[in-house]
């Protein structure tokens, strides 16, 4: 179903572009640059004090320095721009959204693609040899890109992935994550690929397969065939929003529930 539904999509070419790509050395430099940049995508939505006291911090502490931060709003209208200037992190990068791009009326339907403008925003602006993203309420372990880098660039993988620790609604936390790329099991802040995929933009029309964004762009990288490599190990924790947050069904990038 996967595969047909990938082609429907019109990615035959797409795929047989990156089995072309993969054979050339500028390809396999990813794998053999011994520090190779890596773009790190966050997108945000007027929720200036989590990005920077969760996500931003977190990305700051990483181990592995050689980032580009690429921060894309949402047509963010709060003081974002303001505080991630202030930060002084010439590896950030902010770019925001002129106006409110359609999104599906509140409820379901929107809470599956919420943010995919944005996301298409920072794919657009990748210099990284690998591209991985992080929510804006989520963090990193601390060596979490060290960690994966090193798995991609030794074990010559386009896609890896690894567990996570998922909060629970009593804040008690459960690592997750069955080593399955299926629904549920993974989400973009558990992903670590090379630069070709960021070709693929999120499919802000992901509501009309009831798929959630990150799921269905996670699908669509499975139809090239990747070399894929999971790491047994939790390095990003998913934060629930609080259970009177109202704002989910509008803004939530996630889709675990």
């Amino acid at each position: 179903m996967d595969y047909a539904l990938a082609e429907l999509e019109g990615l035959a070419s797409l795929r047989d572009e990156f089995h072309q790509a993969r054979r050339t050395e500028e390809y396999r430099r990813a794998f053999t640059d011994p520090e190779p940049l890596v773009s790190v995508c966050v997108t945000t939505y007027n929720r200036s004090s989590l990005l920077i006291d969760r996500c931003i911090t977190s990305l700051r502490e990483q181990s592995y320095r050689n980032l580009q931060i690429i921060v894309s709003g949402d047509h963010c209208t709060d003081d974002t721009a303001e505080r991630l200037a202030k930060v002084g992190d010439p590896r950030i990068e902010f770019y925001n959204l002129d106006r409110r791009m359609p999104y599906p009326p509140p409820g379901k339907e929107r809470w599956l693609v919420a943010g995919s403008h944005a996301g298409n925003l920072g794919r657009s602006r990748v210099k990284g040899q690998f591209v991985t993203h992080l929510d804006e309420d989520d963090t990193f372990d601390q060596r979490r890109i060290e960690i994966v880098l090193a798995a991609a660039q030794q074990n010559e993988a386009d896609f890896v992935w690894h567990k996570f620790w998922y909060q629970q609604m009593d804040t008690s936390w459960l690592e997750w994550g069955n080593g399955k790329l299926e629904l549920g099991q993974v989400g973009l802040g558990m992903i670590f690929y090379h630069r070709f995929f960021s070709k693929l933009p999120a499919n802000v029309y992901a509501y009309r397969l009831d798929e959630p964004g990150d799921w269905n762009f996670i699908r669509r990288i499975m139809y090239f065939r990747p070399k894929l490599l999971f790491i047994p190990e939790a390095l990003t924790r998913y934060y629930k929003y609080p259970a009177n947050d109202t704002r989910q069904q509008t803004i939530d990038h996630e889709f675990l529930d």
